[in-house]
């Protein structure tokens, strides 16, 4: 016997292929089906027949179907979320508004202007998907990868009975970087995670049980990504490192081992992520260069990579181009929904609320940590303090997090503008207001909740 295996925002060519293809290879899942869910109609069919093509090359029996939102829950076993409202347009107003008010975001996704704004634009539609589901299939879990992560886990959990948890593969990211920097296997790598999603730091990081911080240096990381990146092209590897400098504008992780030296803990997650979260390395173009952080921005690069994935598909479900390898991702979606489903135990890296597995973080606000997935449901690994440098910035990003969720679920534009002043990230403090409004009414469309029609 299959489960009902929901996937809102199943017409994304960039996560469903991934996720599909991890859940078909979970061999206790065999014979489930999985029902895509989209407001784009043709994407949703494309996604299916290429899903179909994948379920039927592993053959393990899963069905792939379509359907809208109330007919695909009706007696769902589990929901996953992958949406963005108001796409790419709205995405690239949260960069560039921002910017005139001196807020250079590197992703945009999750603190500061722009991770509230979408903040406001993503919790009604999440809190509308947890009302179906306490009407449809009230005992299923939602897990889902939708930024911004802790609000949108959050604004679930403060306004409905559905237990819910949000997935980031940051983490394992990390942990790779980790792994190739020691030369051992990713699963002899672990580490204490501690904090908010996109803000998460390790804490006793240990190799095959071993601690390994007092090994974490950042000359040895750049000399490493220098033979990497390209040939020696000059005399010594000090030579090279210093060429790599000159000319690399992506050295991923070296604001990662900047701050280490700084903090004596390492941010979990790439310098896009991480240095938002630290206002004085986003106040100027001139300063994200200097410590080789990219800003990843959204038009037309993020368009132009989807619709690049769009063909590709498109190609392969036509029968035109050869199928992908079929082998696991890094992604915890399909392991989690093996341990919720069929009691398979796993430990993975969730948000979900704070319980006490963070000990000096206030209760209820979504904290990162490991968590031990099975029949139980999730159960959070108590992972101690925040350690002290960290604990200021953390609860800060937490206000900012919690007045933005509850401006979201009352349409409070004050609430908005709070959340503006608080967010350090915004400098001028004195024009809080005005940025609030202008991302509000470039918003309009998505923001109901505050443009009420008045009788």
């Amino acid at each position: 016997m299959g489960f009902r295996i929901v996937l809102i925002g199943g017409g994304s060519c960039l996560w469903t292929p991934t996720l599909a293809k991890d859940l078909f290879l979970r061999p206790n899942l065999a014979g489930s089906e999985l029902v895509l869910v989209d407001i784009d109609p043709a994407a949703a069919k494309l996604l299916q027949s290429y899903c179909r093509m994948i379920a039927g090359k592993i053959g393990t029996g899963w069905k792939v179907s379509v359907a809208d939102h109330r007919t695909a829950m009706r007696g769902a076993d589990f929901v996953c979320a992958s949406i963005s409202t108001g796409g790419f347009e709205t995405m690239h107003r949260d960069y560039t508004i921002p910017e005139e008010f001196g807020v250079y975001h590197t992703v945009g996704d999750t603190v500061g202007p722009g991770g509230i704004s979408r903040t406001l634009r993503n919790v009604p539609v999440f809190v509308g998907f947890a009302r179906m589901m306490e009407k449809l299939c009230p005992n299923a879990w939602l897990v889902h990868v939708t930024n911004p992560l802790s609000q949108l886990t959050r604004a679930v959990c403060k306004t409905s009975s559905i237990r819910c948890v949000g997935l980031c593969h940051n983490y394992v990211g990390t942990t790779k970087l980790l792994a190739w920097y020691f030369g051992v296997r990713n699963e002899d790598v672990d580490a204490v995670s501690v904090g908010v999603n996109h803000g998460t730091w390790m804490k006793n990081i240990t190799v095959k049980g071993r601690p390994v911080a007092d090994q974490l240096d950042l000359r040895r990381y750049l000399k490493m990504e220098a033979a990497k990146q390209a040939p020696r092209q000059t005399g010594t590897v000090d030579d090279q490192v210093e060429e790599m400098l000159k000319t690399s504008h992506r050295v991923e992780y070296y604001l990662s081992f900047e701050l280490f030296k700084r903090f004596g803990y390492f941010p979990v997650g790439g310098a896009p992520h991480v240095a938002e979260n630290f206002p004085f390395y986003c106040n100027s173009p001139e300063t994200l260069a200097r410590h080789y952080i990219h800003r990843k921005g959204v038009l037309p690069n993020r368009a132009v990579w989807k619709e690049e994935s769009r063909r590709k598909i498109q190609a392969m479900a036509r029968g035109k181009r050869p199928l992908p390898g079929l082998t696991a991702s890094n992604e915890g979606l399909a392991e989690i929904a093996d341990g919720l489903l069929t009691g398979h135990a796993c430990r993975e890296i969730v948000s979900m609320p704070n319980r006490g597995q963070i000990t000096n973080l206030p209760r209820d606000v979504v904290v990162e940590t490991h968590a031990l997935v099975s029949y139980d449901g999730v159960s959070p690994v108590n992972s101690g303090d925040v350690p002290a440098p960290l604990l200021g910035w953390l609860q800060t990003v937490v206000d900012e997090q919690e007045l933005a969720v509850e401006a979201a679920l009352t349409g409070n534009r004050d609430l908005v503008v709070q959340a503006m002043t608080v967010s350090p990230m915004l400098a001028d403090k004195d024009r809080a207001a005005e940025l609030a409004g202008r991302l509000l009414d470039a918003n309009r469309d998505w923001l109901p909740q505050f443009f009420k029609k008045r009788r």
